[in-house]
């Protein structure tokens, strides 16, 4: 049986503008470009594994409207399974209106039918949840609702990678349920606060906490010293969904054998390949061009062959 991977999180409809400038306060100004996408952060978790050619199903709540319609079409088209996807009646699609500007982006994220992830969904769908060998999830959805499924994860010895994304405070137990948490900067601070630099935090829960830094790449700790993995040279287009790419791709990586730091390191290059293109989902990258990159720039990556989709 092919190991099943499962994202629990947010499906959203991205509107992507790009402009040099940000307007001030009561300021309009003229952007360059435009594209409508498809997102939320579960939705491109999840996509971004099917795209590397894994069984990925996503659990997630959508609405009746056109977006919502389209977006489940999109999963479907992408090879995302969506059984797990509740459609819900007079509800709306998440929506996230993303400016880019001057390769970083700024987001605002309205919930919508996300929001009604609630902790009964988790319950109804927990038989499907326990098909699964890992789930991922972040915090578009409820946090009691993900804290459920981490407890169903812990008992049925099922990996569970966290993403505490958008950072909020959150219950210590979802963090002791996790197997992996991946943080950027700032949601760091938020893991434990006794700590007073990124590094204590790393060195405190060695092989668990993965601390992205963009271009500077991923740091983890093996209890003793911290490690770079440095992230791939490559020109940058638009950051939007590649800290989800590394999400998926990590899962990815994981649960087909690879170790801790082979799969960071590959998921590192499915991130970077993703900042290429523009928009969250469209510049997610495919197995062969992941492999293509990773011959052509003789990246090490130990197992990759034998990796297990």
């Amino acid at each position: 049986m092919r190991k099943k991977i499962g994202v629990i999180g947010s499906v959203n409809v991205d509107i992507v503008s790009q402009t040099k400038n940000l307007p001030k306060v009561g300021e309009t100004i003229i952007g360059d470009d435009f594209l409508i996408s498809f997102g939320g952060k579960g939705a491109n978790e999840a996509v971004a594994s099917a795209r590397l050619g894994a069984s990925t199903t996503l659990f997630a709540c959508v609405g009746d409207d056109m977006f919502s319609k389209n977006s489940i079409a999109n999963l479907q088209q992408e090879g995302v399974h969506i059984t797990a996807v509740k459609q819900i009646k007079n509800e709306k699609c998440g929506f996230a209106n993303i400016v880019v500007s001057n390769k970083n982006n700024q987001i605002i994220v309205v919930p919508g039918a996300n929001s009604r992830l609630d902790s009964a969904y988790i319950k109804k769908f927990t038989s499907r949840i326990k098909e699964c060998s890992i789930i991922g999830g972040q915090f578009e959805i409820p946090v009691e609702s993900l804290l459920l499924a981490s407890r169903i994860c812990k008992d049925n010895n099922i990996k569970f990678v966290l993403n505490p994304s958008p950072i909020k405070d959150y219950p210590k137990e979802l963090f002791d349920n996790a197997t992996y948490v991946v943080v950027n900067e700032i949601e760091i601070g938020y893991v434990d606060k006794s700590c007073k630099t990124a590094d204590q935090v790393l060195k405190k829960y060695p092989f668990k906490v993965i601390l992205t830094k963009g271009s500077q790449g991923c740091y983890y700790s093996d209890g003793k010293e911290v490690f770079n993995i440095p992230a791939i040279s490559v020109d940058v287009v638009d950051t939007t969904g590649a800290g989800d790419t590394f999400l998926g791709s990590f899962m990815v990586a994981i649960n087909g054998g690879l170790e801790f730091a082979d799969a960071i390191t590959f998921a590192n290059v499915c991130a970077g390949l993703k900042t290429t293109k523009l928009g969250a989902q469209t510049g997610m990258p495919t197995m062969k061009q992941v492999e293509k990159y990773i011959k052509s720039n003789k990246i090490k990556i130990n197992g990759l062959k034998e990796m297990e989709l």
